[in-house]
């Protein structure tokens, strides 16, 4: 039974997906005195933004996104300045460690300067989505929901229909704005006329940027690699990491590494978390030395086991960056609803500096509709 006992404001436009592209959008909105109702299938904001810590007080680490460039990401730049939000250098002092396949370990003594610059959020990437979340006051959220059907109204509206705690729920918008990677807006929301299949089968040509991968987390008491003269800075050929970084706090008393897995989806699920993680480990023992092996508190994000996040076709290797799909939408949707989110950026797309791009974007498509 369709439960209807929830209703947001007649005027309201619906925000699909809470991540930095919906959060932004939702901001945006406000700013132009509109109501917004925000709709995530998550239990969380965030998308692929997630920051988490070993326990209650402890310093967050990055499980998705870590890096800001300055120098490039404009709106990053903008928005975090905004939001009064402080950056921090990568840690890349010493020397790097290089893996080869037989596990024989060299060590490389770095002269170079990185240009851009990678720099990070105190607090992790989530702070700067926390930041938004903070500042929206006329925007009603509704998590655990999963939107299934967009439907146009006779008079002219947008009506949705969510799979939610309370069962299967129906609202009504006077616009729509969609922040979900183009992948799973093709396979899990029907449209109600029907969009062309030969838009949505390109759609679903379009990888989800590093949905098929997975990061691992490790924190220890010290940074013991900095005292033995290494940036944290490492890259393999035998694995199960390809690519290590230091992953510490702005003061660097909070220590951590973080590697990508560069074993594929499917041989991530064939071995298991458990045996990922003791590979992981021992790896970076060879890398850093024994302490290595003994963090206090391990995490392992696979995002190809992610349902919000990934479909089967993530997990096959992309070979390329993707680039945006189409996103122009026929009547009578192109007046009703926009489509957002860091892959249907026009530049940057896949990374956080799209989907800051993207919501400016829409948002300002969206205030040129409403004026006409």
């Amino acid at each position: 039974m369709m439960d209807t006992s929830f209703r947001a404001p007649p005027d309201a436009v619906i925000v699909i997906g809470a991540g930095l592209a919906g959060l932004l959008s939702a901001y945006l909105l406000e700013q132009q005195g509109q109501s917004v109702l925000l709709i995530e299938s998550r239990d969380r904001i965030g998308g692929r933004v997630l920051s988490d810590a070993a326990h209650t007080g402890a310093p967050f680490v990055d499980l998705g996104p870590s890096w800001v460039w300055p120098e490039i990401n404009e709106r990053l730049s903008h928005w975090s300045a905004t939001l009064g939000l402080k950056l921090f250098a990568q840690h890349q002092h010493g020397a790097a460690v290089m893996e080869m396949q037989n596990h024989a370990v060299l060590r490389q003594e770095t002269t170079y300067v990185q240009v851009p610059s990678s720099q990070r959020w105190e607090g992790g990437a989530a702070a700067l989505l926390n930041a938004l979340s903070a500042r929206l006051e006329r925007t009603q959220m509704l998590f655990n929901a999963q939107v299934t059907l967009i439907r146009h109204a006779p008079d002219n509206a947008v009506s949705v229909v969510v799979d939610g705690p309370q069962g299967q729920q129906q609202w009504r918008g006077s616009a729509a704005i969609i922040t979900l990677p183009p992948r799973l807006l093709a396979e899990r929301i029907r449209w109600e006329p029907e969009l062309p299949a030969s838009l949505t089968a390109q759609w679903q040509r379009s990888p989800t940027w590093m949905a098929g991968q997975a990061k691992l987390v490790a924190s220890y008491k010290t940074p013991f690699w900095r005292e033995a003269g290494l940036s944290g800075d490492a890259a393999s050929k035998a694995g199960p990491l390809v690519e290590i970084h230091d992953a510490s706090d702005a003061s660097g008393l909070s220590a951590a590494l973080f590697g990508f897995v560069g074993v594929s989806a499917s041989w991530r699920a064939k071995m298991g978390e458990a045996e990922l993680v003791q590979r992981s480990l021992q790896q970076l023992g060879r890398l850093f030395g024994p302490e290595a092996t003994a963090p206090e508190w391990v995490h392992l994000k696979d995002w190809a086991q992610d349902p919000h996040t990934a479909t089967p076709a993530d997990a096959l290797p992309v070979n390329s960056h993707p680039t945006q799909p189409p996103r122009k939408l026929p009547a009578p949707w192109d007046a009703l609803v926009y489509l957002g989110g860091s892959e249907f950026a026009d530049d940057f797309n896949g990374y956080l500096e799209g989907a800051a791009r993207s919501a400016e974007m829409v948002v300002q498509e969206w205030r040129g509709q409403a004026l006409c």
